[in-house]
């Protein structure tokens, strides 16, 4: 069964249109984040597209998720404010 964490993810997910199985794995210890800062910063050579339009990212979580694990979610500007709307 999952949990009321899992079920608010996934709707989060949902409503910004993300597939959760295409997410990129993420680190297993959500302390040491390695990788966060490369992932959005605008002069990294390895900075993300947003996971839902492909647009730069400038915001990444990590979201854990039953089955799957620890994911990363990248977002532009627009779907990380959308994925703050989602949430209420």
């Amino acid at each position: 069964m999952r949990s009321e964490h899992d079920r608010l993810e996934l709707a989060v997910l949902a409503a910004l249109d993300i597939d959760p199985t295409a997410l990129e794995p993420g680190p297993d210890d959500p302390i040491r984040t390695p990788g966060w800062r490369e992932r959005v910063h605008p002069d990294s050579p390895t900075r993300r597209p947003c996971s839902a339009c492909s647009t730069p990212a400038s915001y990444t979580r990590l979201v854990r998720l039953e089955g799957l694990g620890p994911r990363w979610v990248d977002s532009c500007r627009e779907h990380m404010i959308a994925g703050w709307r989602a949430r209420k």
